[in-house]
């Protein structure tokens, strides 16, 4: 199961920019469904990468500085502002890693919450049935999901949301402090060689391929230039909270 945040019900203050960044990258997207054009930004917001039609967001911050609580109050809006923005509505799923809990640093367990999160929200019609495929059911088995998690994100993931039709607005799928574990998966042999360790892997290795309808929105810390040269191609980023 997808783990959730140990801030979900708590007040939320400040950082709207951050609110209206996403919504814009959101908005962005779904022009490009509509074939709407926009006015291109100035800058790219809140460390974008841009890879293809794929665009991504990398929340930075430095310990305590408030990560979780964005992401938190972006899923689970405690505001009346928050809610009347209707952001968590384009949740198609959620991750939260934790340090102090192994199984949500498990690379398994989050392909497989990814997988029943999607089924649950009905937001993509055609998915649920793609992944009862027998094949599809087989590869997303614990043992075999950590043995290949690249080949297990791909058939369950990837191909099944590539290939529904698009829904009418964008969605996001959200990682929450995706640096954590990445000192684990250097010792983790129980994937096949060349295969990633940890989520953070997994995702960066992936996430040009996300279909053009979906956002990838993750935090780490600011000082984890190894998590921001996965994800942006530079060894550090400067956006922050």
């Amino acid at each position: 199961m997808a783990q959730t945040s140990l801030l979900q019900g708590k007040r939320f203050y400040c950082r709207e920019w951050v609110f209206h960044k996403i919504q814009h990258c959101l908005q962005e997207k779904t022009n490009n469904l509509s074939g709407v054009t926009s006015p291109p930004s100035r800058q790219p917001p809140l460390g974008s990468t841009k890879s293809g039609s794929s665009w991504g967001v990398l929340l930075v911050g430095g310990p305590g500085s408030g990560k979780t609580a964005v992401c938190t109050e972006l899923l689970w809006p405690t505001s009346g502002q928050g809610t009347h923005r209707g952001l968590h509505q384009q949740s198609l799923a959620f991750h939260f890693c934790r340090a102090d809990d192994s199984d949500t640093l498990c690379i398994g367990g989050f392909i497989r919450g990814l997988v029943a999160q999607i089924c649950r929200s009905g937001l993509v019609p055609g998915y649920e049935e793609k992944v009862r495929d027998l094949a599809v059911q087989s590869t997303l088995q614990p043992e075999e999901c950590e043995r290949n998690p690249s080949e297990a994100f791909k058939r369950c993931v990837l191909l099944p949301l590539l290939s529904v039709k698009p829904p009418q607005q964008s969605l996001f799928l959200l990682v929450d402090s995706i640096d954590e574990g990445c000192q684990l998966g250097e010792g983790d042999q129980r994937s096949s060689p060349g295969s990633p360790r940890t989520i953070a892997e997994l995702l960066a290795s992936h996430h040009e391929f996300l279909p053009p309808w979906l956002l990838l929105i993750c935090s780490a810390r600011r000082q984890n230039k190894a998590i921001t040269k996965l994800f942006t191609g530079k060894q550090s980023s400067s956006s922050h909270e």
